[in-house]
């Protein structure tokens, strides 16, 4: 019996972490690579790839590439790619008809947004493109097209990550790799009905700001599982700041772990002692 008592409370060390599929996090990394180690968030991002978590960051040097290669953005780069992670170059698009903000150019034509992606390709040796200010609309479709086949020809292994920030019209599922169709506060995406109108869930991702405590980042964690996104972002910056992307949030590392499978070993465990535990049942009835 004592036997029996010890072995069950193995099992439950084994099966504390429910054995789920990872989960992708993108993460728009607009925070400078300070050469400061300390100011230098990442960082944080490398030892997190290094730990096996699927991590993409976005790079955004000067509001997409900048006017030249930075060499601190480089060294950033190459270590985090050479710990496992993914780097996507920061590609405006105005919404494909022009509506840019006041702090850039008026116009932004495709030639633009593939020129930005090359420089980002030449410069860093980036993974893919995040075409940010991405249209919901049909009309816009072609201009998404046609930086899409240009990219993928140009890049056939690139990821190409656009977003909406809400559902787009039909269509805009094929331009890229992942949609992030939302992007908005914790209360929206817990209360709203975004997660209710999924479909191609796999291929959509989420962006959920204004999340203040660990218990919500789960929270947004556990339900980003249970409707099947295929990536996500959690943090507690908010709006109130303009850009609550500036920093990791403060729960980095516990969103990192969130983001986990169980290790291989915990799955072993459990399938070694739940045989265990059938063949001391059958002694003890025999």
């Amino acid at each position: 019996m004592k036997r029996l008592k010890t072995l069950l409370a193995t099992l439950a060390l084994a099966t504390a972490a429910p054995f789920a599929s990872a989960i992708e996090i993108i993460v728009p990394a607009y925070f400078y690579p300070s050469w400061m180690p300390s100011q230098n968030e990442w960082l944080n991002l490398t030892s997190a790839a290094s730990q096996g978590v699927q991590i993409t960051a976005i790079m955004n040097p000067g509001n997409g590439p900048g006017a030249a290669s930075n060499s601190d953005y480089v060294t950033a780069v190459n270590a985090f790619r050479a710990a496992g992670g993914k780097v996507l170059g920061y590609d405006y698009t105005c919404y494909g008809v022009n509506l840019c903000t006041p702090e850039v150019p008026a116009t932004r034509s495709t030639a633009d947004v593939l020129a930005d992606a090359q420089r980002y390709a030449s410069w860093y040796g980036v993974d893919g493109v995040f075409l940010d200010e991405m249209s919901t609309q049909t009309s816009a479709l072609p201009f998404y097209q046609t930086v899409s086949s240009s990219l993928r020809s140009a890049h056939p292994g690139w990821k190409i990550v656009g977003n909406p920030g809400v559902a787009p019209a039909a269509g805009y599922t094929a331009v890229a790799n992942t949609l992030m169709s939302f992007e908005g506060s914790y209360t929206d995406f817990v209360n709203g009905s975004f997660l209710s109108g999924l479909t191609n869930a796999a291929s959509t991702g989420a962006i959920v700001h204004s999340v203040a405590t660990v218990a919500q980042m789960q929270e947004v964690m556990g339900l980003a599982r249970q409707y099947g996104l295929g990536a996500i972002y959690v943090t507690d910056g908010t709006m109130a700041s303009s850009n609550p992307y500036l920093h990791l949030p403060s729960y980095w590392q516990a969103e990192v772990t969130a983001a986990a499978v169980p290790e291989p070993g915990q799955a072993a465990l459990l399938a070694v002692g739940l045989a265990l535990l059938a063949v001391l049942r059958r002694r003890r009835s025999s």
